[in-house]
This record gives structure tokens, C-alpha cells and sequence, in this order.
């Protein structure tokens, strides 16, 4: 079945980045995507050629990320990937999933052992996402591997006391890691919508909006917005936690740019799933507006050059001054969500104006896919990511505006789903 697209942007005169230019680029993500179905299991990593690097393991997260994105492409008409989808979750159930300690493994090399030793938070919030996003395809194992990822959360990541997922225990689940991390309960936030959306079990959502409001109406609100990233086992912050190595493509030293935009967009479908719900709203717009105007100023432009700056310190200046691809794009989400749900027309100038930026440094229209990482200059750099292992947050970005905003990218599959087949005679 194809979904019909309902862009909000078709009114609006003038609009360089509408259905058009988003549906040509969401179907070019998705043949770049394609290209990183290994013949012995799961997805490679792609170099900047569109290539398999054989000699990067083969993470998870990554295999999770092409669920995602190619079963939502598929889903929605934009591409045929349901073998892909298959694929991918017959390799995390047969491959990573580790059956003698529980857990799914970080990466494995191509002799399909594991090349790290421990079990992360943040890799198994994408296992669930992936596992969402296959059972509405129809995947006939995604029932299992369902099943197996929300006993794992349940178990071992879910702390009941302060509410929020633990970061990382050793590969036996025996030993947990003292440290707490932001990114990992925002991609739970994620992961916990689209189940919600996909169940309409309360467990979900009740976590989600547990996560969404210490983090948010809590840490970020007492910090003027800038968010911090890193604790420690009772969620006291580390200020100075990577100082030492400040680009790490997970956990860097500071603000995370990207990170306030996706909190921004993910709290506001997290109102939108509280509809029918008695929890408080009312911290959720202005947050979702001080997060977005806080990423703006302290991002855009912070060393007079265009584009995002990874990251910043405590008083908002520079540190890691990379252009990442995955920044812009949330930004670009950010913007366009908040115009939904505001009308302010300011968004929408950002939108424009955030896509002609990707449009003219960002999408490699040579190789296929974006630049992972620019200079402040717009030369391409790998100083914290190679290759283009990730089309997920690009895909995203297409998506987004193309159709009817959600509380989740399956909220909005299965919303969809309903009014065709409602309107059928």
C-alpha cells in the first residue's frame, strides 16, 4: 500500500523544499541505504563511495538504524525493502543476540564475534525501535525479537528508582557501568513512543514522559537550556566528563547541538501522545521552545562560519566546530514541528533556510547520501565519523514533512493505515 503524502508545506508559496524536492531525496537515501545488505548477515558499513568497509565490525545500532529506515520506507511506498527488513532481523536474533547471557551485542566482526565488551543502552533503545518498525511491516520474526527487547529493557536498563535507563553493563550482565548518559534515554524516549503507538501498552508511555520530564523539565530547565549529557550512578552531573576527548561521536564533552533540537521535536510528539492523558503538559511547549532557541543561538553560526557546531561548553562557546549531518537534520525537524504546531512563520524561514544549507554543502549528489562531517570551511573531514554508514537522521528529515505530524514515525504509519482502510468502500 502506498500512503498518501499530505505535506503541510504544498500551501505555502515559494517553497524550495517541499514534496518534491523531499520525496526525490527520501527515495535517494533509501538506494544508498540498500547498499549495505551484507550476503552473510545484516548491513555493512558504508565508506563515502556507497561501499562495504570490511574492515569496520558490523554494529548494531547501525543494523537497527536500516530497519528503521528502509521499513519505513517501505511502509510508506517510497521503496520494496521487505526482504531487507527480514534480513536485518533475522541478523540481530541469529547474530548479535547474545543467547547464553541475554542482551544483543554492540558489534561483531565479519566471523560473527563479538568486538566489545559490554551491553549498551543506547544499542538496545534502537533494537526496540527496530523491532516496532518490523512487526508493522509484517516481518515474521519481529513478534520474537519483540518480545526478547522488552524483557531486556525491562531487566536490565529500566531503573525504577530514578526512573531513567542505565547506560552500559558488562557483556554477562553482571557488572553495571557507574556512568549515566542523556543520549541513551533520549533514543529510549524514541524508541518508547513508537512502542507505545505500536501496543498502547501505559508501560511505554509512562517511561517516556518519566524520561522526557527529569531530563527536560529538570536538568534542562535548571541550566538555561543547555543541556547537560553525562552522570554519575545517581544522576549527579560530570561536567568535565571527555574533556580530554572532546569529539567522541557518543558521549562528547559538553552541549550536544543536535541533541537539544531532538529533545525539542521529541517532547512535543510526546505531547502529542498525551492526548487522552491527565500528566502535565504545560512544561512541554515552552521547553520545546527554549531547547530550539538555545540550539539556535549557541549553534548556528558560533564561529561566524555557516552551519552547526557540534558542540559547545558551559558558557556556549565552540568546542568541536565539526558541521555533523545529523545536526543540521534534526534541525530542519525541529523547525518544522514547531511551525505545525505554532504557525509561527519564523520556523518556516529556518526550515528554508537550514535545507539550503544542506542542499548546497550537505547531499553528495556525486556518491550518494550526505557528508557525514564538514570543517567550518565545508570541506569534508572525518575527525569523528568516516564513510556514510548512516542514513537514518537524513531520511528522517525527508519524511518528517511529508506527512500528517505524529506522536512517532509509526504513530504516524499506523494513523495513516487507518484512514485508508476506513475509506475503503
Amino acid at each position: 500500500m502506498v500512503l498518501p503524502i499530505a505535506c503541510a508545506l504544498d500551501n505555502v508559496a515559494e517553497m524550495n523544499y517541499g514534496k518534491r524536492f523531499l520525496t526525490s531525496e527520501a527515495e535517494r537515501l533509501l538506494d544508498f541505504a540498500k547498499l549495505s545488505f551484507l550476503p552473510q548477515g545484516g548491513f555493512g558499513y558504508l565508506n563515502n563511495l556507497g561501499e562495504i568497509d570490511t574492515t569496520k565490525p558490523r554494529e548494531v545500532y547501525i543494523q537497527c538504524r536500516m530497519i528503521q529506515t528502509l521499513g519505513l520506507g517501505h511502509l510508506l511506498g517510497l521503496t520494496s525493502a521487505l526482504d531487507h527488513i527480514n534480513h536485518g532481523v533475522d541478523a540481530l536474533l541469529d547474530l548479535f543476540y547474545d543467547k547464553k547471557n541475554d542482551g544483543f551485542y554492540s558489534a561483531i566482526d565479519l566471523s560473527n564475534q563479538p568486538t566489545t565488551l559490554n551491553k549498551m543502552a543506547y544499542d538496545h533503545m534502537f533494537v526496540m525501535l527496530a523491532a516496532c518498525t518490523a512487526k508493522v511491516a509484517g516481518c515474521p520474526r519481529a513478534d520474537e525479537l519483540f518480545s526478547i527487547i522488552d524483557s531486556v529493557i525491562d531487566r536490565y536498563f529500566w531503573d525504577k528508582d530514578f526512573k531513567m535507563m542505565n547506560n552500559s553493563w558488562d557483556l554477562e550482565f553482571k557488572v553495571l557501568d557507574n556512568y549515566r548518559g542523556i543520549n541513551a534515554n533520549m533514543h529510549a524516549v524514541e524508541a518508547m513512543a513508537a512502542a507505545f503507538d505500536l501496543t498502547g501498552d501505559q508501560k511505554y508511555l509512562d517511561r517516556s514522559y518519566a524520561i522526557c520530564h527529569r531530563s527536560i523539565d529538570g536538568f534542562a530547565k535548571e541550566n538555561d537550556w543547555i543541556l547537560p549529557e553525562h552522570f554519575n550512578e545517581k544522576w549527579q552531573v560530570i561536567r568535565d566528563f571527555n574533556i580530554e576527548n572532546p569529539s567522541d561521536p557518543f558521549r562528547p564533552f559538553g552541549v550536544t547541538i543536535g541533541h537539544l533540537f531532538e529533545w525539542s521535536r521529541l517532547i512535543i510528539q510526546l505531547e502529542i501522545q498525551l492526548k487522552d492523558s491527565q500528566l502535565d503538559r504545560s512544561w512541554i511547549l515552552p521547553s520545546a521552545v527554549g531547547l530550539y532557541e538555545c540550539a539556535t543561538q549557541s549553534g548556528w553560526s558560533a564561529d561566524g562560519s555557516d552551519g552547526f557546531v557540534y558542540t559547545v561548553d558551559w558558557q556556549s562557546k565552540p568546542v568541536v566546530r565539526s558541521r555533523m549531518f545529523w545536526v543540521v537534520a534534526e534541525a530542519v525537524m525541529t523547525a518544522y514541528t514547531l511551525w505545525v504546531i505554532t504557525d509561527d512563520a519564523g520556523y518556516l524561514k529556518d526550515y528554508s533556510n537550514w535545507w539550503a544549507y544542506i542542499d548546497a554543502h550537505m547531499i553528495d549528489r556525486e556518491n550518494g547520501s550526505w557528508f557525514h562531517e564538514l570543517d567550518p570551511n565545508g570541506g569534508v573531514v572525518s575527525h569523528t565519523w568516516s564513510g556514510k554508514p548512516d542514513t537514518y537522521h537524513a531520511f528522517n528529515a525527508c519524511v518528517l514533512p511529508l506527512y500528517p505530524l505524529g506522536s512517532s514515525f509509526i504513530g504516524t504509519v499506523l494513523s495513516l493505515q487507518k484512514k485508508s482502510s476506513d475509506s475503503l468502500p
